[in-house]
């Protein structure tokens, strides 16, 4: 298939919106003149990838942006158009329609998924840049909306859904990268040219590459945050604007949500019930072991499961999880991974006194990584029996508090092979058990 031919035929037709936004635009432009608000039809606009390509497609041709190279704002574009031609324009415009012949249901809901990835994006990437401290957000926020929507008439086009992940298949189909689908998409529809500057090739810049990965994690949420590959992206986005990992993440389930709860089309709901609920190699996901946690049991139950997962997924070695004796004042060895039959861990009772290496850690929630050489600094400096059996390597620990009251202690190293423990690793560590602790 010619890409160059393709998003020339798609380029000469219209493209219907989705059934709600079209019912709200109706409504909006059926006012009298003085009560329509071109803010209220911008919020529309970014609501709905397919009516903000609508909107762009007017201003694409437009000599000035196509020389300096830049994305107009929504209600600017409404604004230069005037609300006459506004009206018109729009009371042109035609729903998706699920129908024998027309679409079929499957293939509604995959675009609506895929269009919801879109606005998850946006909002992961404008929450983003506001941590950084960067205001201009709106030109990243429509890049994210538009990036899948070549994609999005792929799959209305042949009305089926796809044998493979959709852009593998799309760049099989073209064979090109899905980047280069995109450039002819905005060369022909056309779309203004700044879309180019920030989705195409180009020298790499924080925003660009924001941007990008904000993309990627939000068409990526299916695969769940089990998969290190997927967090990397949020570990490298935290970094680049200088924030705790937690942080970074929490972008990213807040906009999920909030796609969520203002749908416009039930796929709009995919992406979180992917992060909160999807099921992976058959496991319970990170998220659903951290869910509901108001019972003791169901708390015991989600502690279990973080046991499992660092072990099984996150390849510690040794996992030990003690739990905080109120009447003793000391920390208890509750839950293992790794521990020999014979080790001293299993009966050692963790005191807690004044003064002690616990009395102190576990005073408030915090973590601690100890790589060798602070480990031996530890042992020197506190006479605690706990160093004398873990051993001389490296190890991490999380406390988990439930509000101000302090459950136990999450430890964790690799013992046998002595391997580091590094970054990405410790944080999804602490990333797991902070969200254990929230709920």
């Amino acid at each position: 298939m010619d890409l160059d031919n393709w998003t020339k035929t798609i380029a000469e037709r219209r493209w219907a919106i989705l059934p709600d936004t079209l019912n709200e635009l109706r409504d909006a432009c059926a006012r009298h003149s003085d009560l329509i608000n071109f803010t209220d039809l911008a919020n529309l606009c970014l609501s709905d990838p397919f009516l903000l390509l609508d909107l762009f497609r007017v201003v694409g041709n437009s000599r000035a942006l196509q020389r300096n190279e830049s994305v107009p704002a929504v209600e600017q574009t409404l604004l230069l158009m005037g609300l006459e031609a506004v009206v018109a324009r729009f009371n042109r415009i035609e729903a998706l329609e699920v129908a024998e012949g027309k679409l079929d249901a499957d293939v509604y809901e995959a675009v609506g998924d895929w269009m919801a990835r879109g606005r998850v994006a946006a909002l992961i990437v404008k929450e983003w840049l506001s941590i950084m401290g960067d205001l201009k957000v709106e030109d990243c926020f429509v890049s994210a909306l538009l990036y899948n929507l070549p994609a999005c008439i792929y799959m209305i086009q042949r009305n089926r859904l796809p044998d493979k992940p959709l852009l593998q298949e799309m760049s099989e189909a073209f064979n090109a990268d899905y980047g280069q689908i995109l450039q002819a998409f905005v060369k022909h529809m056309p779309l203004p040219g700044g879309f180019n500057a920030l989705l195409g090739p180009g020298v790499p810049n924080k925003r660009r590459q924001l941007l990008k990965l904000a993309i990627a994690t939000a068409n990526s949420l299916e695969l769940g945050i089990e998969r290190s590959t997927w967090l990397v992206g949020v570990d490298t986005a935290a970094k680049m604007i200088n924030c705790m990992p937690e942080m970074a993440y929490n972008a990213v389930v807040h906009a999920a949500l909030k796609v969520a709860k203002h749908p416009h089309v039930a796929g709009y709901t995919f992406p979180a019930r992917a992060l909160l609920l999807l099921p992976s190699s058959g496991k319970k996901p990170e998220m659903k072991k951290a869910e509901a946690l108001s019972g003791e049991d169901q708390l015991e139950g989600a502690i279990r499961e973080s046991i499992r997962f660092l072990a099984n997924d996150l390849k510690f070695e040794r996992v030990l999880y003690y739990h905080y004796e109120h009447d003793l004042h000391a920390l208890k060895l509750r839950y293992q991974v790794g521990v020999g039959a014979d080790s001293p861990l299993r009966k050692l009772q963790v005191d807690m006194e004044p003064g002690s290496f616990f009395g102190v850690f576990a005073s408030k929630p915090q973590s601690f990584h100890a790589p060798a050489d602070v480990r031996q600094q530890l042992s020197r400096r506190y006479d605690d029996e706990f160093f004398q059996h873990i051993g001389d390597g490296e190890f991490a620990l999380m406390t988990l508090f439930g509000g101000h009251k302090l459950s136990g202690v999450f430890y964790v190293d690799n013992a046998r092979s002595g391997r580091s423990i590094d970054d990405a690793t410790y944080h999804r560590f602490k990333d797991l058990v902070s969200r254990l602790a929230q709920h």
